[in-house]
């Protein structure tokens, strides 16, 4: 984001980042003069300042200071805390405040269980409508437009000590008084305090003045405030107040900036810049007062601002998400176009295929046997018996097995049945000599199968049970 303060010998232009809670300084530049396009509001003159703004920087996210000649500036009685639409209306009007043609701002509220004291920045609209038409042909998003006496007290971030803001232009003067026990209050000055009439380079007389002055227009100020001037740098820097030079004030640095390419002196130059874009932070906070912002925007320019900053954060998030996906649809099509790259041996695809094949016949056997497992019969020690005699796994396997305690006499064959798969049909037969015992007695080879093109035997066993006829088993199949 970006500041640029239009004073009336430059402008000057602050470009930004936030960091955490903290901004970072990161360019400024010394630009032309833009006051008198803008004292004039001529949208071309101010177009084409903006248009070459936009050529010296990236950033279109723009925070707008004015000088505070142009604005009204004035702290009124409030009745009431009410904050509703139509009581600060109310307000206004009984204030002279005439909000078909002024734009408006209530930075400042000094508050009592009641009642308050409002301060009210309000500016003739067509400055801001010609700043605003410009700032869009130039593609700006502006998002803030405020007076520099409201930036210079927001930087120097002390809202409980006074300070007198002194403003002289080569035609005009004024000074704005800061009090925590009232607001701000604008006073102007005679014109030989004008840059181009000013005869001396010592104010003392003029701070004495504006002390009288005060005692009767704004009685909330003790006068031992902070002295601030703002003007035309070459002769600002040769202005003194002589009896009171402790109390012009000092800039030092902001615990809210991190500005490590820069110096302070080079900072101090800035200041007012940077004050108005610390209002994306919290001031720091006092009780009895309601420090804010003195955006002089119309409220439709805000949401419309609020809108397009939305829409433009959704657009970058999805430009990040794009560039991530399509990162890693290329990793991925490089990686698969270097895998159909590699060839792999025959013999290694043969050994992969047998072992699949393997695999499965292996899962096939062990369901058979956590089946069997699960029987109520004791056929653990059968199971044993037949696995103790079965060769090496990748030589013989098991596709079926069952075994049956309900058999009769008449039926003695189907008490074990197996289906048997092997690459070799010797080892069926070496299985079948193995298992032949007195508990296997019978044991019968039914089937005999041979796929010549997968290279893989199949056979059928049947055995046979021993039944004594002086005893039924009435036990369930298991299987």
């Amino acid at each position: 984001m970006i500041a640029i303060t239009i004073f009336e010998d430059t402008t000057q232009i602050v470009a930004t980042k936030k960091k955490k809670d903290k901004l970072e300084v990161k360019s400024l530049i010394s630009f032309r003069s833009m006051y008198e396009a803008y004292t004039s509001k001529n949208v071309d003159a101010l177009t084409s300042c903006f248009m070459e703004i936009a050529a010296l920087i990236k950033d279109k996210e723009a925070y707008i200071v004015l000088p505070d000649d142009k604005f009204r500036l004035d702290y009124y009685y409030y009745p009431t805390n009410s904050e509703k639409e139509a009581d600060i209306d109310k307000f206004l009007k009984a204030n002279a405040v005439d909000t078909e043609k002024y734009y408006y701002s209530l930075p400042f509220s000094l508050k009592s269980n009641t009642f308050s004291f409002k301060t009210v920045y309000s500016i003739e609209k067509e400055y801001i409508d010609a700043v605003l038409q410009a700032a869009k042909a130039a593609d700006f998003l502006v998002k803030s437009a405020e007076p520099m006496s409201f930036c210079a007290v927001r930087y120097k971030n002390t809202p409980k000590n006074e300070a007198y803001i002194f403003e002289l232009y080569k035609n005009s003067a004024s000074v704005i008084m800061y009090s925590p026990l009232g607001g701000l209050f604008k006073m102007n000055l005679s014109k030989e305090y004008a840059l181009n009439n000013l005869s001396g380079n010592d104010l003392s007389d003029l701070l004495l003045l504006v002390n009288t002055v005060a005692k009767n227009k704004f009685k909330n100020i003790t006068g031992s405030a902070d002295i601030y001037v703002i003007g035309a740098k070459s002769s600002v820097s040769k202005i003194t107040f002589a009896h009171e030079s402790s109390r012009v004030y000092k800039l030092r640095p902001n615990g809210s900036l991190i500005f490590k390419k820069y110096t302070q002196t080079e900072i101090d130059e800035y200041y007012i810049g940077l004050g108005t874009l610390l209002q994306e932070f919290e001031v720091t906070p006092v009780k009895f007062i309601k420090f804010t912002v003195a955006n002089v925007l119309p409220n439709a320019v805000k949401e419309t601002t609020k809108l397009i900053q939305i829409e433009q954060d959704v657009k970058k998030i999805t430009r990040v998400l794009i560039l991530f996906f399509t990162f890693v649809i290329t990793v991925q099509a490089v990686f698969v176009y270097y895998l159909s790259g590699i060839e792999v041996p025959d013999k290694l695809q043969n050994d992969f295929d047998y072992a699949n094949r393997q695999i499965t016949i292996l899962k096939k056997e062990d369901g058979i046997i956590q089946n069997v497992k699960k029987s109520q019969e004791p056929v653990g020690p059968i199971i044993s018996e037949i696995l103790a005699n079965k060769p090496n796994n990748n030589e013989l396997g098991f596709t079926k097995l069952s075994i049956d305690n309900t058999v009769t006499a008449k039926n003695s064959s189907d008490w074990i049945k197996m289906s048997l798969v092997s690459t070799e049909p010797v080892k069926i037969q070496e299985f079948v000599s193995n298992l032949s015992n007195d508990r296997f007695k019978s044991i019968t080879l039914t089937k005999m199968d041979n796929a010549a093109s997968a290279g893989i035997n199949s056979a059928d066993i049947s055995i046979a049970k021993d039944i004594k006829e002086t005893k039924k088993n009435t036990d369930k199949k298991k299987e």
